[in-house]
């Protein structure tokens, strides 16, 4: 975008009553000090954002005249279209586009729309673009130049650690890869430090067992154990089945007894029925039994005799299979197995305790490897993200030395230092212009113009804006190189206002 100024007028403007002029690619603007040349300029910005050129607000109207209504016409030409714009203050402010009324917002809609705010302020006055906060100055400039690449800064690093990077990079960002393995970095540090106080500890405690301990064998150990349990649990099944045929015997003897009581108890009812009489008159009645009836009295003597003496018979045989069983089992007595078991279960548990302790040696070898290659695995990963992190504050050095190289190839005077280096290696932003060497605020008032001046044809070329340029102070520096677009220059002169317009513009003005 290319905007060129063709005519400005201006009335109760400051000390001008009114004031208007043509201005071409040169407008030399002459007069003594307090003259109102640089009124010129600030009638411009006035206009545009109700600023001096250097972006504080500004009170336009005259002094001597507070109640005058104070009004700045501007008439240029964006890329070959004319406009104009006006803007007038009184109490209220009041703005025409192409000379129609307009509301605030839509005028400095419009404003916003040909270019930004402080990019034309820097382009409009050399000085500006100084006078700005450093992250804005550095904002400014970076804004129009292209990051360095990935490959770029690549091809800066070596290889072992471009390579490092370039795989990691496909999957994140480099932010939140700095920031994943700085966390990393931190919890595996921690790990480190206790899986390495946890392998000392168990080596500690193996050598302390193995100093306390005598040499064994678990599996000759676990040999003896077992012929043990077995000396033992034969006593105890020989004391089982001794204990077993004691009680079988017991309880034979126990039934031998009830059978015997039984068989007499028997012989006592067959004794007693058998000296039974019949009664000669009826239980119930009183009365004489007659023939049939004592008959069947005797009868049922009998029966009942001949029933007791075959359930006695029964008993007996019973009995005697009794008897038999008992006979055909041996007497046997309960071994005293008490003392050699107590004294098996000893030895059992003490091999026990030893067999154990060698498996605790056995563990704690075993526990070692695990936490020397827990350790191991743990020390690696700390390192990758220490790589990882060293990788990315190389790449981010790199990266800002190829930025700085490319800032640094579009001035010709100017050198621009972007980044600082913190004492942990580190970079943080900053921003210093230095021009020959010297820092920008120890540069004269010549010196000033030239390097604003060439910061104007920087941020010019970058944007692919062009703006005209109002130099102050024009009469301090005798060769300068002029600004791409219309260039408007203020020289204190002795005498009154005047201005003068040329049509050409060349390299060197002077």
């Amino acid at each position: 975008m290319e905007i060129s100024f063709e005519h400005i007028e201006a009335e109760n403007f400051k000390n001008h009553e009114a004031f208007s002029t043509n201005m071409s690619a040169i407008t030399n603007i002459y007069g003594r000090n307090g003259a109102g040349k640089s009124s010129i300029g600030d009638a411009v910005t006035w206009l545009l954002y109700g600023t001096d050129q250097l972006g504080t607000k500004l009170d336009a109207k005259p002094i001597d005249q507070p109640d005058a209504e104070s009004k700045v016409t501007l008439k240029m030409l964006v890329d070959g279209k004319e406009a104009t714009l006006t803007r007038a203050q009184n109490k209220t402010a009041k703005y025409y586009l192409n000379e129609v009324p307009e509301k605030a917002t839509a005028f400095n809609e419009h404003i916003e729309a040909l270019f930004d705010k402080d990019l034309f302020l820097s382009m409009f006055n050399p000085i500006y673009f100084f006078t700005q906060n450093w992250k804005e100055q550095r904002a400014q400039v970076l804004r129009y130049v292209d990051e360095p690449l990935n490959t770029e800064v690549f091809a800066e690093m070596s290889n072992v650690q471009a390579q490092t990077l370039q795989e990691q990079l496909k999957k994140h960002s480099l932010d939140d890869l700095e920031k994943v393995h700085k966390e990393r970095f931190k919890q595996r540090d921690v790990e480190y430090t206790k899986a390495n106080e946890r392998h000392i500890t168990l080596q500690e405690q193996l050598e302390k067992e193995q100093e306390a301990g005598e040499s064994i064998d678990p599996v000759a150990i676990q040999k003896e154990i077992d012929a043990l349990i077995n000396e033992r649990d034969s006593l105890d099944e020989k004391r089982q089945e001794a204990y077993s045929t004691i009680q079988k015997r017991n309880a034979l003897l126990s039934q031998i007894e009830f059978k015997t009581e039984a068989v007499m108890k028997q012989k006592d009812i067959v004794y007693a029925i058998r000296d039974e009489k019949v009664q000669d008159s009826c239980r119930t009645c009183g009365q004489a039994m007659n023939e049939e009836a004592t008959n069947a009295a005797k009868q049922d003597i009998r029966k009942r005799f001949m029933d007791a003496v075959e359930h006695g018979k029964k008993l007996t045989a019973e009995l005697n299979t009794l008897k038999e069983q008992l006979a055909e089992m041996p007497v046997v007595e309960l071994p005293d197995t008490q003392k050699r078991s107590i004294e098996l279960d000893e030895s059992i548990y003490s091999l026990m305790a030893k067999r154990d302790s060698a498996g605790r040696l056995s563990q704690l070898a075993s526990d070692i490897e695990q936490a020397s290659e827990n350790k191991q695995r743990v020390l690696q990963e700390r390192n990758e993200s220490q790589e990882l992190i060293d990788s990315i504050k190389v790449f981010r050095t790199k990266q800002a030395e190829v930025m700085v190289k490319k800032v640094d190839s579009l001035f010709t005077t100017i050198s621009v230092r972007l980044f600082e280096q913190l004492k942990n290696g580190e970079l943080k932003d900053t921003f210093e212009i230095e021009m020959d060497g010297k820092p920008y605020s120890k540069l004269s008032t010549a010196e000033k113009i030239k390097c604003g001046l060439e910061m104007v044809g920087v941020l010019s070329q970058q944007s692919g804006v062009i703006v005209p340029t109002f130099v102050d102070n024009a009469e301090s520096i005798l060769k300068y190189t002029a600004p791409t677009g219309q260039l408007i220059a203020a020289k204190v002169k002795a005498g009154d206002l005047k201005i003068e317009v040329k049509d050409e513009i060349k390299e060197v003005a002077s």
